[in-house]
């Protein structure tokens, strides 16, 4: 089979998500994207120098992507996305299009932050034997493994009281940097987390179609932010599935205020609001080696796990 392999360009983007979609109705990960969800991605990329098309016989086949992380501290984790079509798997694609991409991953690196130690990684749902055995065979290792948890918004749902000293607010774009460096304090410590820079907040939270303010929400001790929950809304869902899903995409307590049920009484909040706004589920996902105690959280409030992503990783010499 003769292949074409080229960069990607912004015309690509429907063939993308067909294919993606294509993908998904065979692996089944639960991870739904739609054409303005891969804008948004295609828009974070240097497509000339960190993208890859695949076709064969004038058909997108598979493509690649290299995602950078904006300040990257002790070693340049770059996350390295992609998919080959059904139709075109056991082809020997993805045994090329992996280790092409780690070379654009070296190069950008190279350029941007010669002085610092470069690994790759990309995510595989556990259940993706193809994906898992291509990674392993090409020097890839298990990292980190995150459980993606689920909690049906019935009449069920466990309410946790706010603390006493503590109180509740919806977030407010007046309060954005603050929501920003909390935050960052609050993940410091977390495995693989770098501060987010007013612009790498600003695609994720205030300038993204899929944050929904009016469904996060801050708590405050003393008039300041001290922990937050920081939901989206993906339509993609809803429209291939019926559900309206609300995903937690971000919770955390500054660490002197752990402890005390702030997570436990702002993800209960969260979820009680969610109900009333006529979303029919909550989806979040949790490093299962989180030493904050985040799982007993997420489960005390009704989540059960749906299923398992694996980060694999692996130290790229320059």
């Amino acid at each position: 089979m003769e292949l074409e392999w080229r960069p990607l360009t912004t015309a690509d983007i429907p063939a993308v998500a067909a294919l993606y979609n294509a993908a998904e109705t065979v692996d089944d990960t639960g991870e739904l994207l739609s054409e303005a969800d891969f804008a948004q991605s295609f828009g974070k990329t240097d497509l000339p120098g960190g993208s890859l098309a695949v076709r064969a016989g004038g058909t997108l086949a598979a493509y690649g992507l290299v995602a950078l992380r904006d300040n990257p501290v002790g070693t340049h984790r770059v996350r390295l996305d992609g998919m080959v079509h059904p139709e075109f798997r056991r082809a020997g694609i993805g045994l090329q299009l992996l280790p092409r991409l780690v070379s654009l991953a070296r190069e950008l690196h190279v350029a941007r932050h010669p002085d610092m130690p470069l690994a790759v990684c990309t995510m595989i749902e556990s259940r993706s034997e193809g994906h898992v055995a291509l990674a392993e065979k090409l020097g890839f290792t298990a990292d980190r493994h995150f459980h993606e948890l689920e909690v049906a918004l019935g009449e069920a749902l466990a309410q946790a009281p706010i603390p006493s000293g503590y109180e509740i607010v919806p977030f407010s774009a007046a309060r954005d940097d603050e929501v920003r460096n909390v935050t960052n304090m609050a993940f410091a410590q977390h495995w693989g987390s770098v501060d987010r820079s007013p612009q790498e907040w600003a695609a994720s939270f205030t300038d993204n179609p899929r944050f929904v303010p009016e469904s996060s929400f801050l708590a405050l001790a003393d008039g300041a932010v001290v922990g937050f929950v920081l939901a989206r809304h993906y339509p993609v869902v809803e429209e291939m599935t019926g559900v309206r899903e609300l995903w937690i995409g971000d919770v955390g307590t500054l660490e002197e205020h752990r402890g005390r049920g702030v997570a436990s009484a702002l993800l209960s909040w969260t979820l009680a609001q969610g109900r009333a706004k006529g979303y029919h589920r909550a989806g979040l996902s949790v490093d299962t080696a989180n030493a904050t105690g985040a799982l007993g959280v997420y489960e005390r409030a009704g989540f059960e796990l749906a299923r398992t992503w694996i980060d694999y990783g692996k130290p790229v010499g320059l």
